[in-house]
């Protein structure tokens, strides 16, 4: 049995308990912001990072742009030539600086990537786990914690509602949906839900600490091993059954 396929229950445990005990819905802040406003909010985060770090940001040459028939922020893949993010409005909002700053993260990530080993390899499930730190520390910076669980947490319960749609069909009709189909969407769910237990992890073991944090964001940037399980694994943090995540729900529902 694949290490994915130990995970199932897993996945499929947190998504009830998100479901029956999370019941708030996250409001994005409307209020207008300028462009140059918006560009300037990763700044916050900058002292976190090193200095080629936050040299290879600002040549990164992000681009903005929008799409009103977008359901929600998108940003363009790794296998783009360009690096753009799209929002909803052409007018700028409070909301969207949040969403450039975890795309900072993401962008950073990228740098190193996981080595998939196969499709059912989950040692990249802290693939978000780099955009979701930046995220947290921009928000604390502009003293908005209850901001960063409010919007995940959120965000998680609704694709909770899709997986387990997925894994009762799988488990009552297996003759007509495919193990296959429920892996990959497992893997898919796995991702945020690992990268932001971690994330608290990391916060409650060094949120006191700047020099730690700077030193273990560092190292996931790095990546030397392309493996960023490990270099968790290192700092003692486990995700499975997502303890910490649970705790949590519990504090914000």
């Amino acid at each position: 049995m694949s290490r994915l396929q130990g995970r199932v229950e897993d996945v499929n445990s947190i998504s009830k308990y998100l479901i029956e005990n999370y019941n708030k819905v996250y409001i994005p802040s409307f209020k207008e912001v300028g462009t140059d406003e918006l560009m300037d909010a990763p700044k916050k985060v900058f002292p976190y990072l090193s200095k080629d770090s936050v040299q290879y940001i600002n040549d990164c040459n992000i681009q903005l742009c929008w799409n009103g028939k977008l359901a929600g922020t998108i940003y363009s893949s790794a296998e783009s030539d360009e690096n753009v993010i799209f929002f909803r409005t052409k007018q700028m909002r409070e909301e969207y600086k949040t969403d450039l700053v975890y795309y900072i993260g993401d962008l950073l990530g990228r740098k190193n990537n996981d080595i998939i080993q196969d499709q059912y390899d989950i040692s990249c499930q802290y693939n978000s786990l780099l955009p979701l730190l930046i995220e947290y520390l921009y928000l604390k910076e502009e003293g908005k914690e209850d901001v960063f669980s409010d919007r995940n947490i959120s965000d998680l319960r609704m694709k909770a509602k899709e997986y387990r749609k997925i894994y009762e069909k799988v488990k009552l009709f297996p003759f007509l949906f495919s193990e296959e189909n429920l892996l990959n969407n497992t893997l898919l769910y796995l991702i945020p839900l690992s990268s932001l237990d971690a994330t608290y992890q990391i916060i409650d073991n060094y949120g006191n600490d700047k020099d730690k944090l700077i030193y273990l964001i560092q190292e996931l940037i790095d990546n030397e091993n392309h493996n960023r399980e490990e270099i968790i694994n290192k700092n003692n943090i486990n995700t499975y059954g997502f303890k910490r995540l649970r705790k949590e729900i519990d504090l914000r529902k």
